[in-house]
């Protein structure tokens, strides 16, 4: 039985290695007429897709209503321009915004917030104290946006005094929807800029070649310390370092500045998105709760520190 079985073995053998042969003289004969078709065509098989347009990383469309560009940045952002030739596009945006206006004032006064009891919401029940609340945010305008509606109920409806610490880019967002301001420094666009070049846990090699690791060490670095200066110190944080000052420059800095940021300030709690980093180190240092927040509310921790 054992002859037969390997003559049957050798003989599908064979008749697999012939018919692969086979397949591989169609195959090079399919991709030389393939070429030969390139050739009499003017064009290589192997060649490269043609580019969006002449100049590399561009994109431009243009018709009789619009003239759009688009151009990828060396930060790997896109800017995008459009230039209306006609009323059209106008025409269709205008109308959804003017109906969403009126809807808008037609549409019924929310109801007040909802108070729990343990804070003071049952009938003829007293507050709980007003406290200092700082909230510190790392990020774009998006990531600063949810904190000032957080910061207004905190204000508004809980009677607390509510600190907005972050980029000095924000100031007057913050300032015109009632809250406190304080700088700790840093720059959003440049902070979004690495991260779009960066995307990885890693910096790529240009990147460390180009010193933008130390630059971002540096903004890390200030903004460490703005989120310390803002749980103590008096004022919004634009002024020069009390560190790196002289106390007469630091009494020419507080006479300067409006009444409301001339009372002390020593934060009784911390709210903070994880991007700002320096929230739990300053709340185990004062011994008081830290709330960290993430931009998708969803994601919500509560982390209390206490100061050993």
């Amino acid at each position: 039985m054992r002859p037969n079985y390997q003559l049957r073995e050798f003989t599908l053998y064979n008749q697999e290695r012939r018919a692969s042969k086979t397949a591989c003289r169609t195959g090079a004969e399919s991709r030389h007429d393939l070429s030969q078709v390139g050739e009499q065509h003017g064009a290589p098989v192997d060649a490269p897709p043609p580019a969006y347009s002449e100049v590399p990383g561009t994109i431009t469309t243009d018709n009789d209503e619009l003239d759009t560009n688009a151009t990828v940045a060396e930060d790997g952002r896109v800017n995008i321009r459009i230039n209306q030739k006609s009323r059209a596009l106008s025409q269709l945006i205008v109308p959804q915004i003017q109906r969403q206006l009126t809807q808008v004032r037609e549409d019924p006064e929310p109801p007040p917030p909802y108070i729990p009891e343990s804070l003071g919401g049952a009938p003829g029940q007293s507050p709980p104290p007003p406290l200092n609340l700082v909230i510190q945010v790392v990020g774009s305008r998006g990531d600063v946006q949810p904190f000032v509606a957080l910061g207004k109920v905190l204000k508004d409806t809980y009677g607390h005094r509510v600190r907005l610490a972050t980029h000095p880019t924000f100031k007057d967002f913050v300032v015109e929807n009632g809250l406190e301001f304080f700088s700790i420094g840093g720059d959003p666009a440049e902070l979004m800029a690495f991260m779009v070049k960066n995307p990885g846990l890693m910096p790529g090699m240009d990147t460390l070649w180009s010193g933008d690791v130390g630059k971002r060490r540096k903004g890390i670095a200030e903004i460490l310390r703005g989120t310390w200066r803002s749980c103590i110190e008096t004022g919004n944080g634009l002024g020069v370092d009390p560190l790196k000052q002289t106390v007469e420059e630091w009494m020419g800095v507080e006479e300067r500045l409006p009444e409301q940021l001339k009372k002390p300030f020593v934060a009784d709690a911390i709210i903070a998105n994880p991007p700002a980093f320096g929230h739990v180190h300053c709340a185990e240092k004062l011994g008081i709760p830290l709330h960290m927040l993430c931009r998708l509310m969803y994601q919500s921790r509560w982390a209390n520190f206490r100061a050993s």
